[in-house]
């Protein structure tokens, strides 16, 4: 078993991504239904949700956007997949090839991929249908699962490993607490739900790989 991370840029939501400033979307789950349409939910954090409706409504690679729910300046959207953003997909071959995500975020930059395989040769279709599908591909590293269980680095993303970092700098870790958790998204340049989402998440990467008993 291996994890892998790695950032695409791939075409489902790109128009978005690229014209609301700040945005940030955290993945949530990614289905076909019975008609063999794809759906999507994501969480979109951004400063200007007006813009962001705008954006989302011109998306070429969306249809029928709906928000589920709001809650800290964040929504929570269900996207249909259409055009180059279902064709481009890498979802079903994640899914028949064995391997779960673990976490999809994506900014500006692009979309950021931490998925569990249950071996490099399973990665490697996936990289080859990227490249098939001209979506750029850029690696990041492999975790063995062996190395996890050596307690080797952790498989942090980029932000949550910056984010929990800087809760040790800040002080918000600290007994009595020295910053709050407004204070340390505003320290990262995001809100304070989505620097909640980051140090939850990262806490629980960190437990599942060092403490936590190998239910495997």
């Amino acid at each position: 078993m291996i994890i892998a991370e790695y950032t695409l840029d791939h075409p489902f939501l790109r128009e978005t991504l690229q014209r609301v400033p700040g945005i940030e979307v955290t993945w949530e789950d990614s289905y076909t239904d019975p008609d063999g349409q794809m759906w999507t939910i994501a969480w979109i954090d951004c400063a200007d949700l007006d813009v962001l409706d705008l954006a989302i409504a011109d998306d070429p690679t969306v249809a029928r956007p709906t928000v589920l729910t709001e809650a800290g300046g964040r929504r929570l959207y269900r996207f249909t997949l259409v055009g180059e953003g279902a064709e481009a997909s890498i979802m079903p071959l994640v899914v028949e090839a064995g391997g779960v995500q673990l976490e999809i975020t994506a900014s500006g930059e692009g979309w950021r991929n931490r998925t569990r395989f249950p071996s490099r040769e399973a990665f490697e279709q996936v990289y080859r249908f990227c490249l098939e599908h001209e979506v750029d591909f850029e690696f990041h590293r492999i975790y063995e699962r062996s190395e996890i269980l050596d307690h080797d680095l952790p498989a942090l993303s980029d932000a949550q490993r910056a984010t929990l970092t800087e809760a040790v700098d800040s002080g918000y870790l600290d007994i009595p607490r020295q910053s709050s958790l407004d204070e340390l998204g505003e320290r990262l340049g995001i809100s304070e739900s989505a620097a909640s989402e980051r140090f939850r998440r990262g806490v629980k990467n960190l437990t599942e790989q060092t403490i936590y008993p190998d239910t495997d």
